[in-house]
């Protein structure tokens, strides 16, 4: 809200927080999972069209990391991936 030129205590009382608050979030430094999310949602943009991100990610450039740490990423970032094959029994 402070972006598009709201004053900061106008937003602040809008949203129910307090200034101080505001301002400790704002200078706060990013945690190690906001980092690593950085990070992998630029290896996932580096690979997205191909058709199974994990999968290049995991075995073409070893990178460890979890299919639902791939899914949370991409969809926070509004990337879909290609629908797999449904498994039948």
């Amino acid at each position: 809200m402070t972006a598009e030129g709201l004053p900061v205590q106008r937003s602040c009382a809008l949203l129910g927080v307090s200034e101080s608050g505001y301002y400790a979030w704002r200078n706060r430094v990013p945690s190690k999972r906001q980092i690593r999310h950085a990070w992998v949602l630029d290896q996932v943009q580096a690979v997205h069209e191909a058709t199974r991100v994990w999968a290049e990610l995991t075995e073409g450039s070893g990178l460890r990391v979890g299919q639902s740490h791939i899914e949370l990423v991409m969809s926070c970032a509004g990337l879909q991936g290609i629908p797999g094959e449904r498994c039948r029994r």
